[in-house]
């Protein structure tokens, strides 16, 4: 035997070069449409409602299409988009009373 990469085949019982094996796999396998296990099929969205004319809309083209008539763009997902919004509360604040409460309650502990 030469050097290579052989593999042996249980339907015609022999050890044969891995090209060889390769090429008479591909003969008996039927030929895919795609090489994909399953089609791409993308599911429709469920009911949104745009803001621009509180219609609401159960797909993406009729969706995108409304919000262009009013003359605004739909854009995706901004990762910063806590950046531009306002806390609900002042966090500095809000970290001043957690100080206060923690030095209150080692003062009751050290009083017992």
């Amino acid at each position: 035997m030469a050097r290579g990469t052989w593999i042996y085949d249980a339907e015609t019982q022999t050890v044969m070069a891995k090209a060889d094996y390769l090429a008479l796999k591909a003969t008996r396998a039927p030929r895919c449409r795609s090489a994909l296990s399953a089609p791409l099929v993308i599911g429709a969205m469920p009911a949104l409602k745009c803001m621009a004319d509180g219609q609401y809309y159960d797909d993406k083209r009729s969706y995108q299409k409304a919000v262009a008539r009013a003359g605004c763009e739909v854009v995706g997902f901004d990762k910063n988009w806590t950046d531009y919004v306002k806390p609900t509360y002042d966090e500095k604040a809000h970290e001043a009373d957690i100080v206060a409460d923690v030095k209150k309650s080692l003062q009751q502990l050290n009083s017992l």
